[in-house]
Order: C-alpha cells, then structure tokens, then sequence
C-alpha cells in the first residue's frame, strides 16, 4: 500500500538508478544474451524483450551499448 511516486524514490535512494533505467537495462542484458545464444530475428529480439517497436529497441540497444542489435551480433560470432 504505496504510492508508485514514493517507491519511485525509495528505489531511487537505494539503487542509484530509476526503475525505468533499471528495467530498461534488464531488457537490454536480456537481448544481449539473445543476440548471442539465437539466430532468431531482432524483431522477435525485441519483443522477446518486451519492446514491440524495433526501431525504438534498436535505439535503446545503441544508447547502452554503443552498438545496433546487428553490429552486436556481428561482433561476437
């Protein structure tokens, strides 16, 4: 029985990161692992990881990165 806007902070306070970073950077370990043990396409990626727009993902994937989901993949085969 709290508000999202105090477990908000509370996590914040605790973690250092918000529970967006934090849920985003979950999803982007998730698609690295992926990327690197499937063949299966950077669309079913990233809705595997719960982003149903590829270019948003691909985006987001970049931003932690430093790599598109293909460069990535590339990279480690």
């Amino acid at each position: 029985n709290i508000s999202p806007a105090y477990l908000s902070n509370i996590f914040k306070s605790e973690t250092g990161t918000t529970v967006t970073e934090y849920v985003t950077a979950r999803r982007v370990e998730l698609a690295k692992q992926l990327l690197s043990t499937t063949n299966i396409l950077v669309q079913s990626v990233a809705m595997h990881c719960g982003i149903m727009d590829v270019q948003y993902f691909s985006r987001i994937f970049k931003k932690y990165t430093g790599k598109t989901p293909k460069e990535y993949r590339k990279s480690i085969k």
